[in-house]
């Protein structure tokens, strides 16, 4: 059991030498650099990774050289639009809800969302450090990993 402990402890502590470097780099604490990093820059990246399926329909939709939807109904062209947009405002959504929920002070967000994470921590019968591995790295990676893919195929099928 104790090479799980490791094998979580390493990655948490090379993301938290990483976040403290940067820190220091921008003179900002390591709880404010935590919520820049982790929450708003990490949350808009998401976002803007989930609008690339829909700015990439659009535009080989609606441009010369785009792809071709000569062949497709209009109904499936307006369908995969609404689809795509919905998809891209879902993201949105949830993180205006996360900023929201952690508010806009350094302090009171960062301990919130240790909090958060203790008490998923407690759920899951795991440590913070590894539910903080899995959402701010994993689930992170996956979820852009998803929207990448997304777009490409959407490229694919467009040409």
């Amino acid at each position: 059991m104790n090479w799980i402990k490791y094998i979580i402890t390493i990655p948490f502590a090379l993301c938290v030498l990483f976040l403290q470097g940067l820190g220091k780099c921008f003179r900002l604490t390591y709880k404010q650099i935590s919520v820049i990093f982790n929450l708003w820059i990490q949350g808009g990246v998401l976002v803007l990774s989930a609008l690339l399926p829909f700015v990439v329909y659009v535009a080989m939709c609606c441009f010369p050289h785009g792809g071709d939807i000569s062949g497709w109904s209009p109904v499936v062209v307006w369908i995969l639009f609404f689809i795509l947009l919905g998809y891209a405002l879902m993201y949105l959504w949830f993180y205006v809800l996360m900023l929201r929920h952690y508010g806009k002070s350094f302090d009171w967000a960062f301990d919130k969302c240790v909090s958060d994470l203790q008490r998923i921590a407690h759920v899951w019968h795991c440590s913070y450090q590894c539910v903080n591995i899995i959402i701010f790295v994993g689930f992170f990676s996956i979820l852009i990993g998803v929207n990448l893919i997304l777009t490409t195929f959407i490229m694919k099928m467009l040409m």
